[in-house]
């Protein structure tokens, strides 16, 4: 059996901070978690890590 974990964290592409702010009212089609960079205010973007345990 194999195990799959997806670990994700949210980044800024414009300053590449990872502190950031959700929001219900930043929701949209290409912001699906409503977070915003809390510096700059720039969408977050989704840095996603695959890690496959045995």
């Amino acid at each position: 059996m194999k195990v799959c974990i997806i670990n994700f964290k949210l980044q800024c592409p414009s300053c590449f901070s990872s502190q950031y702010r959700f929001s219900q009212l930043d929701i949209t089609s290409k912001n699906p978690h409503g977070a915003k960079c809390i510096f700059c205010k720039s969408i977050m973007q989704v840095s996603a890590k695959r890690l496959t345990a045995a």
